[in-house]
């Protein structure tokens, strides 16, 4: 079978209060989106990187996957209002018969993760990586605790999301007729009933959404680079 990476670095990232897009602010000396192509571009799996990016950066983004790919195919593709619409982009620019999903906001993926995500595939049509959830979690209204959860049977989610091509680009069609706009493509795989698969992800594998997330990232990227 043949996958094609989709990386989804569209977003203006406001929470994070930077001037730029979220995926050109730089760890370690690199923007954001470019720690996640480099780890795809490692892996013999993955046929093409597919990098969504601002209508603004898309000349850049070109001139940075070209001098990092090492030759491996790419390709970039503007992206849309919404994330949904972003990853539908790169999703309409993939002929491969998998795609997988992932945020750029997470600098950390591994190699490993791409191995076991690959390897679920194997049993479903969409598998999501997660974490099994370590906090105590609550309900609340205001300013008042509300019912504690039963944390056994809660997981984190997060990216990559791997799906068979044909299957998430029907599921788009749900996408509009959503209350609100799904977080992820799975959300999407469910309502057309298809099962979601689970691959145990990496606690390190986090989003980075506010300042205090890219201090932390900040941290654990200058540790594990000495």
């Amino acid at each position: 079978m043949t996958i094609d990476a989709i990386i989804v670095a569209a977003g203006s990232g406001s929470r994070l209060g930077a001037p730029i897009p979220k995926g050109f602010v730089s760890l370690g000396g690199k923007p954001l989106f470019l720690h996640s192509v480099l780890q795809f571009a490692k892996h013999p799996r993955i046929d093409k990187i597919i990098i969504v990016a601002p209508s603004a950066m898309l000349d850049e983004t070109t001139a940075l996957c070209a001098a990092h790919t090492g030759g491996r195919p790419f390709e970039v593709v503007i992206g849309g209002k919404e994330r949904w619409q972003s990853v539908q982009n790169g999703t309409n620019s993939s002929l491969a018969d998998w795609v997988m999903i992932h945020d750029c906001a997470r600098p950390f993926m591994t190699i490993e993760l791409i191995d076991k995500i690959i390897s679920a595939s194997q049993d479903y049509d969409a598998v999501i990586a997660a974490v099994p959830e370590i906090d105590t979690i609550r309900y609340f209204k205001g300013d008042r605790a509300g019912e504690t959860l039963d944390r056994s049977k809660i997981i984190r989610v997060q990216t990559p999301q791997m799906f068979k091509r044909e299957a998430l680009k029907k599921a788009f069609s749900h996408a509009a007729t959503m209350n609100r706009p799904p977080t992820d493509e799975a959300m999407l795989m469910e309502a057309l009933d298809i099962p979601v698969g689970i691959a145990w992800g990496d606690p390190l594998n986090f989003k980075i959404t506010t300042q205090e997330d890219l201090h932390i990232a900040d941290a654990i990227f200058a540790k594990h680079t000495r």
